[in-house]
C-alpha cells in the first residue's frame, strides 16, 4: 500500500468517526489512526497533516502547521458554539460576560460564578461576600458593568447616603444625594443639612473628614469642659495645626 492510499484511508476512517467527537477525542482519534499506519506512512509529515484536512502541497512546513492549528482552534470554537437561537450574555459595551467578571446585580457589584442557559433566556449565577443569587435576561438582553469608584479627595469611595464636607470648607454637612458620569468624569449630587438646595460638584473636592476650624475647636472645647473630659493633648494638636494652616494661608 502506499503513502496516498493510507493517508486516504486513514483519514475518511478518522473523518467518518469525528462527526460527534469532542475535540479531544477527534485528536486523539488523529494520534490512533497515525499510530496504526505508522509502518506504511513512514511518518510522513503530509499524512499527517491530510488527517487535520489540510493538503500538503509545495507548502512550506510553516504554513502547514498553521493551518493544522487553525483546523484544532476552529473545532473548539464550534464545540464551544451555542444552539441556534441563542446567545451568551454580552455588557452593554458588546463584550462578552465571562465566568469571573464581575457585574452590576440589584446595585451591587457581583462576581459571575456560573451561567445557565434556557430555551428563552439565560441565568448569572452571581455572588459575593454578603450575598448571593441569579440574574435572568432574555437572548439580546445586555448587562451592567459595575459603576466605577467614584473617590473623594482623600482616595475614600463615595457612597449615595454619605456625610462629605467640602475640602478646606468651614465644616459645613452635605449629604450625598447621587452619583452620575458624564464625558468629562463623575459628578457627586449633594444637598446642605438645611435643604437648602442640591449642588452638583467634583469628587475631588470632597472629603469625608470633617475639616477643622478655630470655631470648631471652640465649641468642641466648651463642650468637652462642661462634661469634664477635655483631652489637652488632642485639642493642643489641632490648635497646633490650625495654627500652621492660619499661617499658611496669610503667605
Amino acid at each position: 500500500m502506499g503513502v496516498i492510499e493510507a493517508s486516504d484511508r486513514a483519514w475518511k476512517a478518522v473523518q467518518m468517526k469525528s462527526e460527534k467527537q469532542g475535540v479531544s477525542a477527534w485528536l486523539r482519534g488523529i494520534i490512533g489512526e497515525y499510530d496504526d499506519e505508522a509502518d506504511d506512512l513512514n511518518g510522513g509529515c503530509p499524512a499527517m497533516a491530510k488527517m487535520f484536512g489540510v493538503v500538503c502541497k509545495e507548502e512550506t512546513c510553516l504554513s502547514c502547521m498553521v493551518k493544522m492549528m487553525t483546523a484544532i482552534a476552529d473545532r473548539i470554537d464550534a464545540e464551544r458554539a451555542l444552539p441556534e437561537g441563542m446567545e451568551w450574555p454580552r455588557f452593554e459595551d458588546g463584550g462578552l460576560v465571562r465566568i469571573g467578571d464581575e457585574l452590576e446585580f440589584e446595585g451591587k457589584t457581583m462576581l459571575v460564578c456560573n451561567a445557565t442557559f434556557y430555551a428563552d433566556g439565560w441565568a448569572l449565577w452571581c455572588d459575593r461576600e454578603d450575598m448571593s443569587g441569579r440574574l435572568y435576561g432574555k437572548y439580546g438582553e445586555r448587562v451592567k458593568r459595575p459603576a466605577p469608584e467614584v473617590l473623594d479627595a482623600d482616595g475614600v469611595p463615595i457612597k449615595v447616603g454619605d456625610v462629605v464636607y467640602f475640602v478646606g470648607g468651614a465644616g459645613v454637612r452635605y449629604a450625598v444625594k447621587d452619583i452620575g458620569f458624564e464625558p468629562g468624569g463623575a459628578f457627586v449630587d449633594i444637598i446642605d443639612e438645611q435643604v437648602r438646595g442640591s449642588l452638583m460638584v467634583s469628587p475631588e473636592k470632597l472629603t469625608h473628614e470633617r475639616p477643622d476650624s478655630w470655631r470648631l475647636w471652640g465649641d468642641d472645647l466648651d463642650m468637652a469642659a462642661k462634661v469634664g473630659e477635655v483631652d489637652k493633648v488632642e485639642m493642643m494638636r489641632r490648635a497646633k495645626a490650625l495654627a500652621k494652616a492660619t499661617a499658611k494661608e496669610g503667605e
